[in-house]
C-alpha cells in the first residue's frame, strides 16, 4: 500500500495504457477528494484508489466549490464541534464491522462507545445503530470530505 508523507494525501488513478493517462489523472483527482488527514479533526483514509470508489463518484460530481452542504453534513459539523472525540468515533463506527470493533479501534470500552453514540445520535438526529443509519453516516462523512476538499482545492 502507498503511504504518502506525513500530512499528505494521495488519490490513485487506475493503471491504463499511456494514451489513457489523462483519464487516470482525472480519476486520481476525484479520488483525492475523498481523502482525509487521518487526524481526529479529519478522520478517514489518506490514500484512496479511484477504482474502489464505485458509485461514490456520483457524489464527487454533485459537490462542487461553493455548493451548499446537505443537512446531514451540517449536523455532522455541529456534532463535531461538541466534542474532540466525535469525528473519530463516528468514523470508526462507519468503517468498522461492528460496534465492538469500533470500540477496539478507538481503544475505548464498548460501554464508553455506547455513551458517545447516544450523545452523537442526539446531535445528529438519527440513529447510527442500524444499517440505514450507518449508511447515512458513511454518506455524510464522504460528503463532508468532498466539501472540505472543494474549499481547499
Amino acid at each position: 500500500m502507498i503511504t504518502p508523507p506525513a500530512g499528505a494525501r494521495a488519490g490513485i488513478g487506475p493503471a491504463v495504457p499511456v494514451l489513457d493517462l489523462p483519464s487516470s489523472l482525472a480519476a486520481a483527482r476525484t479520488a483525492v477528494r475523498f481523502t482525509a488527514e487521518g487526524t481526529p479533526d479529519d478522520p478517514g483514509p489518506r490514500v484512496v484508489r479511484a477504482d474502489e470508489l464505485g458509485g461514490l463518484v456520483v457524489l464527487a460530481e454533485a459537490v462542487r466549490p461553493g455548493s451548499e452542504p446537505v443537512p446531514d453534513v451540517r449536523a455532522l459539523e455541529r456534532a463535531a464541534a461538541s466534542a474532540p472525540w466525535m469525528l473519530a468515533t463516528l468514523d470508526a463506527v462507519a468503517t468498522s464491522s461492528s460496534l465492538r470493533a469500533a470500540a477496539a479501534a478507538l481503544t475505548v470500552h464498548h460501554s464508553t462507545l455506547q455513551d458517545r453514540l447516544a450523545h452523537a445520535e442526539t446531535l445528529l438526529g438519527w440513529s447510527v445503530h442500524d444499517p440505514s443509519g450507518r449508511l447515512r453516516l458513511q454518506v455524510a462523512l464522504a460528503l463532508r470530505r468532498l466539501h472540505r476538499q472543494s474549499t481547499t482545492a
